[in-house]
């Protein structure tokens, strides 16, 4: 492989990048050797090396004949020696060898020559048909592991977290790398998605696929094929999501008074997740603004369209959400209380409860979130 194309590949999305390899996997076309890694910076994410891995253990338990080694570098058997055995000698009674080794930032404490072996294996003409190796943990890397380098029979793969957010330039929330994710996902599992769908699920169940995975598969379990807005709002009704959801909307109407009770209700009975998980006050607190940041943001959006004298079925269309139906009325509702003057204004009150909190020490989080409905509803009241 030449260095720009080994260029082009390290910066393909993480998503399209597990599925490349994924199917390498299947249809037996891995190369000598592959390095699953952490990005150069940022937090990784776990998930796409371990479905490339199950992927290969899936081909190398198929392939007949095939001597394969399937090892995790840290568990407390784990043996350097006959893993240097195995990579060094051909087997006299297989057509081959192939390898599987994950967790080798933990093997390479026990086995500090565990690289050279694995590069020397690669040069050599009777070497394992294909090796997989996987680098867990976040940058930096073990110094055994530096300096790395993709070749002709060497490739890295470097997986970073999914962004959540939509790129500027495409505000739409359906347009982050998160939910084109959970959009695949979902057609993998044979469900339809609505236009507003995989945006919603992001900021129900956070940009982490496994996360999304699990959320897919419930709506799987109580939907038909096609998934609206109204059977993801239904399935989270009662959880900490939906009373999110609840929240920013009253916010977002300027009803103050409903955003307050919302409040005091949550705090009464305290909030669980969708998959029943009680959340702490910090994590209940994070999960309210990130809601009503991206409601906020998705109305800001629509609300700058509109202005331009575009359509609302044209408007819609660009924002990912469907000109009718309770979405859509929902959305009218805010747009009949909210201009884009005040809308920038929430951005601001909400930008200043996260600064009272987690800058400013202000203990109860709710006394944060008090403050900023009382000023969203105030501006509200100046109209």
């Amino acid at each position: 492989m030449s260095a720009a194309k080994a260029k082009k590949k390290s910066s393909q999305d993480p998503a399209s990048l597990c599925r490349e390899l994924c199917q390498a996997a299947r249809e037996g076309n891995l190369p000598p050797l592959l390095w699953l890694m952490p990005p150069t910076r940022g937090e990784g994410e776990a998930w796409f090396a371990e479905k490339i891995m199950e992927a290969a253990r899936s081909l190398g338990r198929s392939q007949e004949g095939l001597d394969f080694m399937d090892l995790d570098g840290g568990s407390p058997d784990f043996q350097g020696q006959a893993l240097d055995g195995f990579l060094a000698a051909p087997s006299l009674f297989s057509s081959g060898r192939a390898l599987l080794l994950g967790r080798a930032e933990k093997a390479v404490k026990v086995w500090p020559k565990l690289r050279q072996s694995l590069e020397e294996a690669v040069r050599r003409p009777d070497g394992p048909a294909w090796m997989v190796v996987q680098i867990g943990g976040q940058a930096p890397l073990p110094a055994a592991f530096k300096g790395l380098k993709a070749g002709k029979k060497v490739r890295l793969a470097r997986f970073r977290r999914l962004y959540g957010d939509p790129p500027p330039w495409r505000p739409d929330p359906d347009a982050s790398e998160a939910a084109q994710f959970a959009r695949g996902q979902a057609r993998e599992r044979g469900l339809l998605l609505d236009p507003g769908v995989p945006g919603l699920l992001v900021q129900m169940a956070g940009p982490r696929p496994g996360q999304l995975c699990q959320a897919l598969d419930h709506l799987a379990l109580v939907s038909g094929e096609q998934v609206s807005e109204e059977e993801v709002r239904a399935v989270v009704a009662h959880s900490a999501e939906g009373n999110a959801f609840d929240f920013a909307h009253a916010v977002l109407c300027g009803d103050g008074p409903g955003a307050l009770q919302r409040l005091k209700s949550m705090d009464r009975v305290g909030l669980r997740s969708w998959d029943g998980r009680r959340l702490g006050a910090p994590e209940a607190f994070s999960l309210l603004l990130s809601v009503l940041a991206g409601e906020r943001r998705k109305t800001a959006h629509l609300r700058q369209v509109l202005d331009q004298g575009i359509s609302w079925d044209e408007a819609c269309g660009q924002a990912g959400l469907k000109s009718s139906g309770p979405p859509a009325q929902r959305m009218k509702a805010r747009l009949q209380a909210r201009n884009g003057e005040q809308l920038a204004a929430l951005a601001e009150f909400l930008r200043d409860a996260e600064r009272q909190v987690k800058m400013l020490g202000w203990r109860d989080p709710r006394r944060a979130l008090e403050w900023m409905v009382f000023r969203a509803h105030r501006s509200r009241r100046r109209t």
